[in-house]
């Protein structure tokens, strides 16, 4: 046998690698094929779209369903510790004729009370506080959202007319929860109970129940589902054929 095909490794020429000195593009890109569930996942279209107003106040859980937003909440009761203990202001040359006209309202709910406390005063008690902490949890959710909206308001600009009407109910809102406040007050000796003080707990409660109300309402309203119905829509096509391929 000739030497000729007797196969010497010291023959060949060995070079050292090396790494390039310049980077190719191609290794920036992610490889997709490692991790195939999560790039199916980035490249799938958002199956809820919702405009940036709803989450400044409200928010998302795990399962995509609308919740109140706790920060917001936290802020709400901020103005409620501001505002429990305040008084009405009365201003201008007729302020004594409308502090006399307060007082003589508060003292009509106090007589009406009254009657109403001769039969079974613990009920009609719990009732009379209940609408006062739901008056309350009104009062400061709707001043927070009306000083919230003032801030996006140029100093140059009028105010828009929804924004002025937010704030005449908050000003309605705020006599009606004092006027409750100071009747209870009155005649906290009256009901029976333990305590008939403003409790901040239940405040909250309702601040929360009336969050979720609009944060469900708004996602009814302004919620585009269109990716959700068309995955969903995709997802029965394809086990529909699934099922006409077994059956072929």
């Amino acid at each position: 046998m000739s030497n000729d095909t007797i196969f010497d490794p010291a023959e060949l020429e060995t070079v050292e690698p090396l790494p390039p000195e310049h980077t190719e593009e191609s290794a920036f890109i992610p490889d997709t094929n490692g991790d195939p569930e999560g790039s199916d996942a980035r490249a799938e279209k958002q199956a809820i779209a919702l405009p940036d107003f709803f989450f400044k106040r409200y928010s998302l859980d795990d399962e995509g369903k609308p919740i109140f937003n706790p920060s917001v909440v936290n802020s709400i009761m901020a103005v409620f510790d501001m505002k429990a203990d305040s008084q009405i202001s009365f201003n201008g040359d007729k302020a004594d004729d409308e502090e006399k006209y307060y007082d003589s309202q508060v003292n009509t709910i106090v007589d009406g009370l009254n009657q109403l406390l001769e039969v079974d005063p613990q009920s009609t008690g719990i009732q009379f506080l209940s609408l006062n902490t739901r008056t309350w949890a009104e009062f400061v959710s709707i001043a927070y959202e009306y000083n919230d909206s003032l801030t996006s308001i140029s100093a140059n600009d009028d105010l828009p007319e929804w924004l002025i009407q937010r704030e005449e109910k908050m000003m309605q809102l705020g006599r009606k929860a004092r006027m409750l406040r100071d009747a209870i007050a009155a005649i906290d000796d009256k009901f029976g109970l333990k305590s008939t003080s403003l409790d901040r707990d239940r405040v909250q409660n309702e601040v929360e129940r009336r969050l979720q109300r609009l944060a469900e309402w708004n996602f009814r309203k302004h919620a585009d589902q269109s990716g959700k119905v068309a995955n969903t829509y995709n997802a029965q096509t394809v086990q529909h054929c699934e099922t006409v391929f077994a059956n072929a």
